[in-house]
């Protein structure tokens, strides 16, 4: 990703309360991710403590049984997380990677589904103090994937790592 690129997504995710700058960051994100073309997320909700994706109820997005792919339901948990640690960080001064992803499927979804992420002011803190003290932390999120009766249908639990970029090795 270039570091154009990088900036604009971070000022995008600091105005994201803004209607129209939601819509922009969506287009961006989505073209920007060649992964996510297909699924054609939709973001529902950028706040300063929450993000909540909507995944489609699409051809691309279900299995052959007709419910929302599994692995589609781990990407919807894996991208608010991600998000919102992105709001607080930026992706211009840190890199983020996931090192860890466990789903829990609980019911079959057969419509459009949200991933719920929350990130508590005291973990942004902690992180913050990580980050003065080493080159890097680590942290883990929980998403709440949901249907349109708001009944949980899986768990995502990620686990990130933060690192400055100035410490990342490129080979």
């Amino acid at each position: 990703m270039n570091k154009n690129l990088k900036l604009i997504i971070d000022q995008l995710l600091k105005n994201s309360s803004n209607p129209i700058v939601l819509k922009l960051l969506n287009k961006t994100l989505n073209q920007g991710i060649p992964f996510n073309i297909p699924h054609k997320f939709k973001f529902i909700e950028v706040s300063p403590k929450k993000v909540i994706i909507e995944l489609p109820y699409t051809r691309n997005n279900r299995n052959h049984l007709g419910g929302i792919h599994a692995c589609a339901t781990a990407t919807l948990g894996e991208y608010p997380a991600g998000l919102l640690i992105l709001k607080y960080f930026g992706i211009g001064t840190y890199r983020i990677i996931m090192s860890h992803l466990e789903v829990n499927y609980l019911k079959q979804a057969k419509e459009a589904i949200t991933g719920h992420a929350i990130l508590e002011e005291s973990e942004i803190e902690r992180m913050h103090e990580e980050l003065a003290l080493d080159d890097c932390t680590e942290i883990e999120m929980l998403t709440e994937i949901k249907n349109k009766n708001q009944e949980v249908i899986a768990t995502v639990q990620t686990t990130w790592q933060l690192k400055k970029w100035d410490k990342v090795k490129f080979k």
